[in-house]
């Protein structure tokens, strides 16, 4: 397990550092000090979880986080004073794993670390492989021969319906109904419409979505 530590108080980065590793023996800690070279970090490499500050030199904490969820899953915990409910909420909009507010215990936050990589080890373990399409519907991540594809909400939807039912054949009523929703009042070519971009997305694999004529669509490989 690789932690990260971004906190720009000496004695509180050396106190989680201690507790991480006495925690998790095997773990590789990684602290940083300031937030510009916390940003140069998480670009270039690759951690388990992230113990953040919010009031960091340079770059200040959602900033990073909003950076890290840019291109990671990765789990966060934020460490801030700023612990009044905007922030709070302003971390969670974010995307952050958990928010804990300064003074805290350290043993708090590696109660937190245990829950956090639990969960996530469960849901690493629900990725999946169809054809060259891998996907993973609690992270909500999905590869096309290992190069990662962003979706939006209605075509990751459409796409978590296909591959969870693969052979169904689906009418567009069907589609607009478990998609869209029962009082969802749109002409039913906006289907078509999402299912089109939808394959531009899934490039090599825009065949697995197969059009059956005048019924529906169906997921086959």
């Amino acid at each position: 397990m690789r932690c990260l530590i971004v906190e720009d108080e000496r004695h509180l980065n050396d106190l989680l550092h201690d507790y991480v590793k006495a925690s998790f023996p095997s773990a590789q800690v990684d602290q940083i000090f300031d937030g510009y070279d916390a940003l140069i970090k998480i670009r270039e490499e690759d951690f388990d979880i992230v113990l953040l500050d919010v009031m960091l030199p340079n770059v200040d904490g959602f900033a990073l986080a909003k950076e890290l969820r840019r291109t990671s899953q990765t789990p966060i915990i934020l460490l801030s004073a700023l612990s009044d409910e905007d922030n709070q909420v302003r971390g969670y909009d974010l995307g952050i794993d958990e928010f804990v507010p300064k003074p805290y215990s350290p043993k708090l936050v590696i109660k937190k670390m245990t829950a956090i990589l639990s969960r996530h080890q469960q849901t690493d373990q629900e990725t999946k492989t169809i054809g060259i399409l891998t996907y993973n519907i609690p992270n909500r991540t999905i590869q096309v021969n290992d190069e990662d594809i962003t979706l939006n909400k209605k075509e990751w939807d459409l796409l978590c319906l296909f591959v969870e039912h693969p052979g169904r054949l689906f009418t567009r009523e069907d589609l607009l109904n478990k998609v869209w929703g029962y009082d969802y009042f749109g002409d039913a070519r906006t289907v078509d419409t999402h299912i089109k971009r939808l394959r531009q997305k899934l490039q090599e694999a825009n065949s697995y979505i197969k059009t059956v004529f005048k019924e529906g669509y169906k997921f086959e490989v």
